[in-house]
């Protein structure tokens, strides 16, 4: 297994096991076909895999649940938040159009909803970066009890995904996708 797939695994993989709607990675640039093969089977089971940024070395791969995502982008809350930063949107493709080209200049915090961050999360982030009362997959502002049984949730989900894939399993194998 290449280090890209385990990199994708490591990162994505409780998106691909329905815990997140969507997660964020960074791949040696090149290793375009391993994503690109990875995207087509993924995509059999829903999953979209994005580049949203890239430089000299880097790709920065944006990986969903597309029906997750666009249920999500769809709530009157999101969609409210969304608009305070410009975006006007039909579907969650638009939106993710819309935030790639945001992501050539500062990195765009909005991007949490993307993620599938509590909106509250977010929102606190965006008011005091360093208030957080806790800091796992996101920092947490408000419901840090429930965000604690939720990071613990995402790195027992990733061990396991790693386990497997250090004992020799794709993630084709792992997530039955072949």
């Amino acid at each position: 297994m290449s280090g890209t797939e385990y990199a994708i695994g490591r990162h994505c993989g409780v998106t691909f096991a329905g815990l997140k709607i969507a997660s964020l990675v960074s791949l040696p640039k090149q290793e375009e076909g391993v994503i690109a093969m990875l995207s087509r089977k993924f995509s059999r089971r829903g999953f979209a895999f994005r580049l949203l940024r890239e430089d000299a070395e880097r790709l920065l791969v944006y990986v969903c649940h597309r029906e997750r995502l666009e249920k999500h982008l769809a709530l009157p809350e999101t969609r409210a938040f969304l608009a305070r930063f410009g975006y006007e949107y039909a579907a969650a493709e638009e939106a993710l159009e819309q935030l790639q080209a945001r992501m050539g200049g500062e990195f765009p915090h909005e991007i949490g909803v993307f993620l599938g961050y509590p909106l509250c999360d977010v929102c606190g982030f965006l008011r005091d970066p360093d208030g957080c009362v806790l800091c796992g997959a996101w920092k947490v502002y408000e419901n840090a009890e429930e965000a604690r049984r939720t990071f613990e949730r995402l790195r027992r989900c990733s061990a396991c995904i790693c386990r497997h894939m250090r004992n020799g399993k794709s993630l084709t194998q792992i997530f039955n996708v072949g």
